[in-house]
Parts: C-alpha cells; structure tokens; sequence
C-alpha cells in the first residue's frame, strides 16, 4: 500500500527540486551579480574612453612629468614652479601627512586636558568641559575652520599693524614670522636623536620602577623636547630673524594664517570626540581597581598613570582608530581655505589644469585609502601589543 502511495505521488518539479538546494541558487545568484557589476564596469569604463577620445583627451599618467607651472603657499619638501607635477603630488601627500599626524597627536594631548577637567569633582570644571564638548561635537568641522580662518588669523591686523615681540618675532595677517636657526643636518639628526632618549630610558624605567617619577610618558616627553631645543640653539651657527622690507617680510620661518587656522581648529574639534571616548573608557573601568590601588597606599596621579589609564587605553583603540581615520579623511576639507594639501592640489588644481580628471581622483582616492588603511593597521598592532602585554 506505501509504494503504491510513493509511486502514485506527484514528483517535485525540476524548479522545486533546484530550489531546496540552497548552495546552488547563492552560487548563482552571486555569479549574476558579479557579471553584472563586471558588465557595469565596463560599460563605464568603455563609455568614458569613448567620450575623452571624442574630445581629444588622451589618458595615463604621463602628465606627472610636466612642469608644474605653479607655485604652493606652504611645503615641507623644496618645489617650485618649475618642478614637475609627481614632485607637486609628493608635497600633497607630505602636507597631508603633517597635517593627519599633528592633529593627532595635538589632538589627543588636548582631549586628556578636557576629559580631566570632564571626569573633576568641580561643578565649574566639568561643565565648562561637558560645554566644550557639546560644541564642537554637534557643529560641522568646516565652521570651525572657517572661524578660525576668516575671523581670527586672516582678520589680523597687516605688517605695520602687527604684533611684534622683541623685534624678532611678528603676528599679522600674512602669517606667523618667527626667528629660524641655521643649522647643518647633523645637526638636527643630533637633536632628534637626544629627544628620543628621554622617551626610551621611561620605558625602560617603568619596567624597573613604575612608580618613579622618571617613568612617567609626560615628563619624558617634557624632557625630551627641551633637549631639542637646547641643542638647536646651542649647535646653530646663526640665527635668520624675520624683517619688515616694504610691504612685505623677509628672513625666518614663515608659519601662514591657513597653516594655523588648520591646526587649531582640527586639534579642538577632535578633541572634543576623542575626549567623550576616552571619558567613556575610564569610567568603565571597575571602580575596585581604583579602590585597590589606594589600599596599596599609592596616589591618585599613580593610580591613574598606572592603573586606570592603562586599562582605559586597551578599551579605547577601535573606536580612537575609526577617529583617527576620519581626522586622515577630514584633512581634505582645507582646500576651503586654499592650503595646499592633497585635494587641493591634485584633486583640484592639478585637475583643473591637465583636465586629466579620472587620474587626478584616482590617485587622491588611492592615496588618501593607503594612508588611512596603514593607520588603521598600525593602530591594530598597537592594540595587539596591549593585549599581548596584558596577558603576560
């Protein structure tokens, strides 16, 4: 009776059967959609091609050995007019850099400041700081620079009007004139090499003795930077001091309005979110821990460098890391006061220039992407040392 009823039964139709196989529909699924991204692809890429050749474009990456033709306000690296556009590309990429890694670091040194204040017993202390916060965390970026620019620096008074302390240094509109040391590169290897120490004989010191005061990272750094500056001025063989000459300035070293109204107004706008994660990561951290290190009798600036601060930082690094990328990525926004960085030079006068507008973008796009994934690699290297140290 069974296997009259078995072979009486309708079969599963072909589709049916296909269907219950699970792996099979993803495969295929998958494989139509990467034929048509791929499809998409090229019918972007072809259309384009078509379009540049119709209007006697030509394409590659020869154009980076023209001359530049133009000159940049500010550049780490020596370039001129007449230097070829991969030089103009590389003073994009250093400037770019300068600025990710001092809004870095200025950055964070500033938000321990606000979240101390933040984390105080003092009504006044905390909510000046919780203020700070809510201001910059709830206004765009871009207003902040454009106040910083347009209201403060660029609204200096001119060069006979200026600032001037002891004749050596001016602060006005055209910038930040400040005296600069002549000194051979030896010398300023010397004097970076003399910074570091400080910095290396702290952390072999807080393996020693933790609790010394010659362990402590801030007083290393302390240190190390008046060793730099001692040695510059001790080893310069002179001193270029800035002059007024006609309208203009000459001598020193040149800091401009765009340079600073960059670094202030990046170095208070990140601290203000790296402030909330690091408050966010301290209070997190079991209040037992705090109560044990007063039990061993040590104090409250110890209990933090040692303790606290230690176990926050591991906490810390995925969400500083996805902070610091957006600081890498935000830099771009500063071709709207026209400094020289990556955007602007590649992405818009370079661009504008050789009308080679997909290579342009395509090499800010992949450098801009190499940046942030190397810092984000590094900083999971970083967080991967802590945790092995912490399991030690």
């Amino acid at each position: 009776m069974l296997a009259h009823l078995e072979a009486t039964a309708p079969k599963a139709s072909w589709m049916r059967r296909v269907l219950a196989r699970g792996d099979l529909v993803g495969s295929l699924v998958q494989i139509a959609l990467v034929a048509a991204l791929a499809g998409g692809a090229w019918y972007i890429v072809s259309s384009t091609m078509a379009n540049l050749s119709s209007r006697g474009i030509t394409t590659g990456f020869a154009f980076l050995s023209r001359p530049a033709g133009f000159d940049v306000a500010f550049s780490l690296l020596p370039f001129t007019s007449a230097s070829p556009l991969w030089m103009a590309l590389l003073v994009g990429i250093t400037n770019t850099l300068f600025l990710a890694v001092t809004g870095m670091v200025l950055g964070t040194l500033l938000a321990f400041a606000v979240v101390s204040f933040r984390l105080s017993k003092s009504p006044l202390a905390s909510g000046l700081a919780a203020g700070y916060i809510g201001l910059f965390r709830n206004t765009p970026i871009l207003l902040h620079l454009l106040f910083w620019y347009f209201a403060v620096f660029a609204a200096m008074p001119n060069i006979r009007n200026g600032l001037v302390l002891e004749d050596a240094i001016f602060l006005n509109n055209r910038g930040l004139f400040v005296p600069w040391p002549q000194l051979s590169g030896w010398g300023w290897l010397i004097a970076c090499v003399l910074a570091l120490l400080p910095i290396a004989a702290s952390r072999w010191m807080r393996r020693q003795h933790p609790t010394s005061a010659f362990a402590r990272i801030d007083l290393s750094l302390l240190l190390g930077l008046v060793l730099f500056v001692a040695v510059v001025v001790i080893a310069a063989t002179s001193w270029e001091v800035p002059v007024r000459a006609g309208l203009g300035m000459r001598g020193g070293a040149l800091v401009i309005p765009e340079l600073m109204a960059v670094i202030v107004a990046m170095c208070t706008y990140s601290s203000a979110f790296i402030a909330e994660l690091l408050r966010g990561a301290i209070q997190g951290i079991d209040r037992g821990q705090t109560e044990a290190g007063q039990a061993l009798g040590l104090h409250a600036g110890a209990i933090s460098r040692l303790i606290v601060f230690p176990q926050a930082i591991r906490v810390v690094i995925p969400p500083l890391t996805n902070q610091y990328v957006n600081m890498i990525k935000q830099t771009a926004i500063v071709a709207a006061i026209a400094f020289p960085d990556l955007m602007l030079i590649m992405g818009k006068t370079v661009l504008t220039q050789t009308g080679q507008a997909i290579e342009s973008l395509m090499i800010v796009t992949s450098v801009y992407l190499i940046i942030s994934l190397t810092a984000a690699g590094l900083m999971h290297l970083y967080a991967a040392k802590l945790k092995a140290v912490g399991q030690r």
